[in-house]
């Protein structure tokens, strides 16, 4: 059970629950200064968390982003932390190395932690002994706290649930605890961190997370394997969770009583209707207590038309949803998302029908399809009609069952290095990679123009051009800005921002495309 707001020393409210068994219930007699810092001008929902938690233990945290800052170096020294924390998906690991060693030699006592998607499954971050002294992996609001408060207090590490750490100079993952299960045992996210940037808090659409984990367990997504590593199985304890309605919309009503601005809410998660009924009670509360109208991602396996229904009561404008393959095969026996061609033709006539817009997620270029089997895909876009298609590069991620296989049977060119970027380019071993990077760039003329499948297969024999990504890149911007509301200017600006910044391949100095800053509503949560 939630307990009742309390008022920190800021004034924020928060909400006062009771600690997990795993994790310290008394007050650190050291406090320690943890610095968050993220390269990309975005919210992220964990960060957000785990400096809420770090408070309620009387830690204090911050967050850094490296575009808003004018000297990004500088502001994470002047800070003096005692800890900094590293959100890491795979690829863009390292961009913060050349800062840390940096940051080390000024203070002689800091320690690092790497979390987040690429430390979860892959503990080669420990190798740099200079950089790195500890990952996390899975959820981690207790482990940070055991974690910090053993550095603070000069104790061992070496048995913290969760924690990565160099035993005999040999990485060494600990078992990880129980996932946490009550979702409004936790306080409320501090967004004080993020909208402490004026642009940020200036922006129309708020970022935010109801839930964790999903309904399925795609092959080409880390989900299924973190279901069978994260969860022991045990009665009662479950991977998807949900914050009861009750919470959402405190925690909502607690952000716009300091940030009044906002217009519209993204909901990041992997799917709003997550839970049976969780919807219709957010049909009733929602309107009622927030107001907002919102965008979020959708099941379609899971959704009736009293969900389209219900979403549309609550003031949803916009859904977004996997389809990933316009071949029912490919769907059902290599992507395992268990869904029909009749689910993919049905959902979308309810959509039109309660005038919700939706747009599509696709992947180009798996081993599952051929060049045809992509072009299926956009027909099948065609025939359904979205409002959008987001349309992805498709990459082996190690953390993926179909990764895995793609490393083990040697169709990954490993060798190629495409940065974090799954957006730009391919590295499968593929005769006719050039195509499917292309027709990925182009995808939107075959589904939206005239005679435009005729076309594109015409131009993706062409070496590859700015004008190839100009046209993804108008496509997406156009549909993420007005089909889903998020507003042209912001995501121009936010892609302005995000353009210059380090991250990308494995040389520090590469910069990321512009078509890769588009801010596209969703987040690396899961």
């Amino acid at each position: 059970m939630r307990g009742t707001p309390v008022l920190t020393p800021r004034g924020v409210p928060l909400i006062r629950a009771a600690p997990q068994a795993s994790a310290l219930t008394h007050e650190s007699s050291t406090l320690a200064r943890v610095a968050f810092i993220v390269t990309t001008c975005h919210e992220f929902e964990g960060i957000k968390v785990l400096s809420s938690i770090l408070k309620k233990h009387g830690h204090h945290a911050d967050c850094f982003l490296h575009s808003e800052e004018k000297d990004f170096y500088k502001a994470v020294l002047d800070w003096q932390p005692d800890v900094v924390g590293i959100y890491a998906t795979t690829g863009q690991e390292a961009w913060p190395y050349e800062y840390i060693r940096r940051w080390k030699k000024q203070l002689k006592h800091l320690k690092v932690v790497m979390g987040g998607p690429h430390p979860s499954h892959d503990l080669e971050p420990l190798s740099h002994t200079d950089v790195v002294d500890a990952t996390v992996k899975g959820e981690a609001e207790y482990a940070v706290i055991d974690l910090v408060e053993a550095w603070a207090a000069g104790r061992s590490i070496d048995d913290i649930p969760n924690v990565g750490v160099l035993i005999d100079g040999k990485p060494y993952q600990n078992p990880i605890r129980p996932v946490v299960q009550d979702l409004d045992s936790l306080p409320f996210p501090d967004v004080d961190v993020f909208y402490k940037y004026p642009f940020l808090r200036a922006k129309r659409v708020m970022q935010v997370h109801v839930s964790r984990g999903c309904q399925n367990s795609c092959t080409y997504c880390s989900v299924g394997l973190m279901k069978k590593d994260w969860v022991s199985g045990r009665r009662g304890e479950k991977f998807n969770r949900q914050k009861s309605v009750d919470y959402v919309c405190e925690e909502m009503n607690d952000i716009l009583a300091r940030y009044p601005d906002f217009r519209m809410v993204n909901f990041g998660d992997a799917a709003l209707n997550m839970t049976r009924g969780w919807i219709e009670e957010f049909a009733e509360k929602w309107p009622k207590r927030v107001g907002l109208p919102f965008a979020c991602n959708i099941n379609i396996n899971y959704l009736k038309e009293s969900d389209i229904i219900a979403l549309k009561k609550a003031g949803c404008v916009s859904v977004q949803f996997g389809l990933e393959s316009g071949s029912e095969k490919v769907r059902l026996e290599v992507y395992k998302k268990g869904y029909t061609d009749d689910i993919v033709y049905t959902i979308p006539k309810l959509l039109r029908k309660h005038k919700i817009t939706y747009r599509t997620n696709n992947i180009m270029g798996s081993p599952a399809e051929t060049l045809e089997d992509m072009f299926e895909t956009a027909r099948v876009n065609k025939r359904i009609k979205p409002n959008g298609c987001t349309v992805l590069i498709y990459r082996p991620f190690r953390s993926t069952v179909l990764g895995q296989q793609d490393f083990q049977l040697g169709r990954v060119d490993e060798q190629k290095d495409i940065g974090p970027s799954i957006q730009n380019d391919s590295m499968m071993k593929r005769a006719d990679v050039r195509e499917v990077v292309n027709l990925q760039k182009l995808f939107n003329l075959a589904v939206y123009m005239p005679g435009g499948e005729t076309l594109v297969r015409q131009l993706i024999r062409l070496p590859r051009n700015p004008a190839f990504d100009f046209t993804l890149l108008s496509f997406l911007w156009y549909q993420h800005a007005v089909v889903s509301g998020y507003g042209m200017l912001d995501d121009f600006k936010l892609g302005l921002k995000n353009v210059g910044q380090i991250f990308g391949k494995s040389g520090p100095q590469t910069r990321r495309s512009f078509i890769e800053t588009i801010d596209t509503g969703g987040e690396a949560s899961i």
